[in-house]
């Protein structure tokens, strides 16, 4: 006989607040909303749900839905309001609204220089813009890339101040296709500007302008790093050491950091409710004795609170690490006040409470993954957990970690493949050996720090953590050598994710309830988003396309016919893959691209270019001459200018009559202002891609 199935709103009763609260967040964002018609209907709204609590008896029934309506509505504008008042561009002592070309900039590090390929950077925030010896206190942040020198990271320390005079850039993206949307990223961190200063561009002054709960907050970080590099011998292991136990992972090495990920592991890195899990158990573990005690029990809740949180503060505060803080707030809460809490309504709730403080978790990734990794967890893991049961305890223990890695990949591999056009195959194999054995580390650490006064002891214990993150390092990078350790380059797009988040929903209700119709609802939508791939792969079949992409000082065009693309450019930018994979490989993701040599409708007579009966040619500095002067002008398609080439472009529209010149991100700015205005004297359409992001001709 089947239980009555409880509907997911009474779980979770705050699910009723939180869809209404992230649709609120997602249409203010792309279709905003004016904030006075927001305030207005705010205020009509709230005062309709006062009035209808005040009814009673017969009027109260006939008008409820007038109670929900009403409360629904404030809580979709509120999310509204938030987003707009989230906005650091929004906020009234924005650095952006006082700043003028001769004003000086007053501003503070809020993180320690990281070295670079040929700088350091570091994030500060902006304490005050002087204009005209006027001081005026301001907020925001930027990023700083400073010169390389000897004494910089010695100089330049968490909470020092610097001034400078006013060289701000704004940041942009790329604009190349399929690319990551930096801008917006650092929008969500309130940084809106940059810029790079040598030695002489900025003084250092003794101010203090941190709070002291900051500076003692920054100093616990920076002393938990120093003690893990000093007493982890290799930097390799103390670089993983930081991740797991304070999640800074700026030292890590880059080759092993996308082996991580590759073998599906990287949530170890990555500090995520794993880490806060860990330690709750082990304060559990270390105040049972005091919680047989009535007295003494507010004081264990107490206490855990306090280290959960400490925790949480010192990793980063990210939106992982507070979902799982909040969460476990509720159930110490909950069991202080003999109150248990289901974990339907915590997840909810915790999403509520933490977009109400930053909508803009709603985007980040490690939010989402978070959030449905807890999810498939508590819907799927006594389901796979019962297909295997044995007599052996040592299997089922084994079989039970199997079960929670299985579980928790079903809803996060749409949000993997979506962002990340990638999916680990092994992520058994590595989790297997690599959960437990990041469990033992992390205890190793925390025992680490709290020896450190003694030498000794500190010196053994950090042997030992060095010698099972140098294990577990070896056996990642064994696992990553296997051939189909991951399926890389998945085109899959957000309607993608959203069908396959449905299929599985729409599966799990058939399995786990047994009801026809679910069948019937699995198969359709099945059926629907096969039809959307073969369609999308029906269009890419068919497209032409010539993509200028926007890379600083190089040059580099892709011709794309179908599913096959031919390269042009410099070679420098294929021996780097990092600059590769950031600027060209997502394009090639996006519209489902594989490198070719040759290209049937490309026939190539440099500097001409003929494709798909398009004519263009390339212009650089290698290719001075285009041929024998002709009576007549020739009929050109596109015009590609590189290399900063010394030529005006009315001698080119002499030579040639072509309506669009592309100016790409090999050329200085002063180049590409000079021809646009000769193209604009000439009335010729140009494109400049550094400052109007990639070009692409699609036909």
């Amino acid at each position: 006989m089947l239980l009555p199935v409880v509907p997911l709103w009474k779980k979770a009763p705050f699910l009723r607040l939180l869809l209404p609260l992230m649709a609120g967040i997602v249409i203010q964002w792309y279709r905003p909303l004016s904030l006075k018609n927001v305030l207005f209907i705010t205020a009509f709204c709230g005062v309709v749900f006062l009035v209808s609590l005040s009814l009673r008896g017969y009027r109260l029934f006939r008008f409820k839905w007038w109670y929900g309506l009403s409360l629904m509505m404030m809580v979709f504008l509120t999310g509204a309001i938030t987003v707009h008042f989230r906005n650091i561009i929004h906020h009234p002592k924005w650095f952006g609204h006082a700043i003028r070309d001769s004003s000086f900039v007053v501003a503070v590090l809020s993180e320690p220089p990281i070295e670079k390929k040929n700088s350091y950077k570091a994030n500060a925030d902006v304490y005050a813009v002087v204009n005209e010896e006027r001081l005026i206190k301001t907020t925001g942040s930027i990023i700083i890339y400073f010169q390389k020198q000897d004494d910089v990271l010695q100089r330049l320390k968490v909470g020092t101040t610097i001034v400078f005079r006013n060289r701000l850039q704004s940041i942009k993206n790329s604009g190349n296709p399929g690319a990551f949307d930096y801008q917006r990223y650092c929008l969500f961190k309130d940084i809106t500007h940059q810029m790079y200063l040598s030695a002489h561009d900025y003084v250092v002054k003794p101010m203090q302008t941190r709070s002291r709960f900051e500076r003692l907050l920054q100093e616990s970080r920076q002393g938990i790093i120093e003690v893990l590099r000093k007493y982890l011998p290799d930097k390799r292991e103390a670089a993983v050491a930081e991740a797991l136990l304070i999640g800074y992972r700026d030292d890590i090495d880059r080759e092993l950091l996308q082996a991580y990920v590759n073998t599906g592991v990287v949530h170890v890195i990555a500090i995520s409710g794993m880490h806060l899990g860990l330690i709750y158990g082990l304060l559990i573990l270390l105040l049972k004795p005091i919680q047989r005690r009535r007295n003494t029990k507010a004081l264990r809740g107490v206490v855990i609170l306090l280290v959960l949180w400490l925790f949480a503060l010192l990793s980063g505060a990210g939106a992982s690490i507070l979902r799982s803080a909040v969460m476990f707030s509720f159930i110490v809460i909950g069991e202080s006040i003999r109150r248990p809490v289901s974990v339907y309504h915590s997840l909810s709730a915790s999403a509520f409470f933490l977009l109400c403080r930053n909508p803009f978790f709603l985007w980040d990734v490690g939010f989402q993954l978070s959030y449905a990794a807890v999810l498939s967890i508590v819907l799927f893991y006594r389901p796979v957990s019962n297909w295997l049961y044995s007599r052996y305890n040592l299997f089922n223990r084994i079989w039970k970690l199997l079960s929670v890695t299985i579980a928790a990949q079903i809803l996060t591999i749409p949000l993997s493949a979506f962002h990340f056009h990638q999916v680990s195959n092994l992520f058994l194999v590595s989790n297997l050996i690599v959960v437990p054995l990041s469990a033992i580390i992390l205890y190793s650490e925390i025992g680490l720090v709290m020896l450190s006064f003694s030498e000794t002891i500190a010196t053994l214990i950090g042997k030992a953590v060095n010698w099972l993150l140098g294990l577990m390092n070896e056996y990642i990078r064994l696992v990553n050598h296997i051939p189909f350790v991951v399926s890389r380059d998945i085109a899959f797009s957000l309607w993608d994710a959203v069908f396959l988040f449905v299929i599985i929903a729409c599966a799990a209700g058939w399995l786990m309830q047994m009801k026809k119709r679910m069948l019937f609802y699995t198969l359709g939508s099945l059926s629907v988003f096969c039809i959307i791939r073969l369609a999308e792969s029906e269009l890419v079949k068919r497209q032409h396309k010539v993509v200028v992409y926007n890379i600083p000082n190089q040059t580099f065009v892709d011709f794309i016919a179908g599913k096959e693309g031919f390269s042009m450019g410099d070679s420098a930018l294929l021996a780097d893959p990092l600059l590769f994979s950031y600027n060209v490989q997502p394009a090639r993701i996006l519209w489902s691209v594989s490198p070719s040599d040759t290209l049937k409708n490309l026939k190539i007579d440099a500097p001409y270019y003929y494709f798909k009966g398009k004519r263009i040619l390339l212009v650089d500095s290698t290719h001075p001459g285009f041929g024998a002067r002709l009576d007549s002008p020739i009929e050109l398609d596109l015009i590609i200018l590189t290399k900063n080439i010394n030529i005006r472009i009315s001698a080119l529209h002499q030579l040639f009559r072509c309506p669009q010149y592309v100016f790409d991100g090999s050329n200085r700015l002063w180049k590409i202002h000079q021809w646009k205005n000769e193209c604009d004297s000439l009335h010729l359409r140009r494109h400049s891609v550094p400052e109007d992001g990639a070009f692409v001709l699609d036909f």
